[in-house]
């Protein structure tokens, strides 16, 4: 099933962008009276009909709606420094929506090799990636900011941070995890190539986040931040 993406249609917009409309009728070759299917990025699935099959703008009929199409038992912010090479935080933004994710920011450490943050090819692929994994909700991506301005803020449910540095005692995700319910908020902190600095590791822990371990492997950024996601995803599984 193929999954178009309208960003009015929860408020009553009937019609596809000129992207989404040259896909479904030049590429995907949909025509008047055709069935398509449409999310909103909240969460909701239409199921359509296609009333006029105009490339530039398809016009369509709501004949039904499922609501928390493609959800998941958790909320799950991602909170990850983007490495020097952008196309590697590009594939975790991709990969963390096809598996489940709600909020991803973007971090600049004090060890960050990546000063500059550009959205919007994430924004894209995050749209894609949640079309293509079947997902209603498409996770909102959060302005930049640096470690320690994320950590100032308030922020409610589990608040994980990872890090190489052993100095501070650190806990299994997987045993954090295991005490986790259903339904909980969670986020969690993954550091730059020159990992978190020791003010930002004290400054977290002072804010309340607890220190978790991935396991033994020495782990790339886009990694670590896939295997905690990936830890979140398989522990809420059904």
């Amino acid at each position: 099933m193929e999954l178009f993406y309208s960003k009015t249609v929860s408020d009553g917009g009937r019609v596809l962008d000129a992207e989404e409309s040259g896909h479904c009728v030049k590429v995907l070759r949909h025509r008047r009276g055709d069935t398509i299917h449409v999310v909103d990025g909240h969460g909701m699935l239409y199921d359509c009909t296609i009333t006029d099959a105009d490339p530039r703008a398809v016009a369509f009929e709501v004949n039904r709606w499922v609501e928390n199409y493609g959800s998941h038992d958790y909320w799950l912010e991602m909170a990850v420094c983007p490495p020097k090479n952008i196309d590697r935080f590009e594939w975790f933004s991709e990969k963390a929506t096809e598996i489940g994710v709600d909020r991803i920011s973007p971090l600049f450490g004090d060890y960050s090799e990546r000063k500059v943050f550009k959205p919007e090819r994430i924004e894209r692929l995050l749209v894609s990636a949640a079309k293509q994994s079947h997902k209603g909700a498409i996770p909102e991506l959060a302005p930049a900011t640096t470690v320690k301005e994320f950590l100032q803020q308030n922020r409610e449910g589990l608040k994980l941070i990872c890090y190489c540095d052993e100095a501070t005692g650190k806990t299994d995700i997987k045993e954090v995890l295991s005490q986790v319910p259903a339904q909980s908020k969670i986020t969690i902190m993954i550091g730059p190539e020159g990992d978190f600095s020791r003010a930002e590791v004290a400054l977290a822990i002072e804010r309340g986040w607890q220190p978790v371990s991935l396991g033994d492997s020495r782990l790339r950024i886009e990694t670590a931040a896939i295997v905690a996601a990936a830890a979140v995803y398989l522990h809420f599984s059904h």
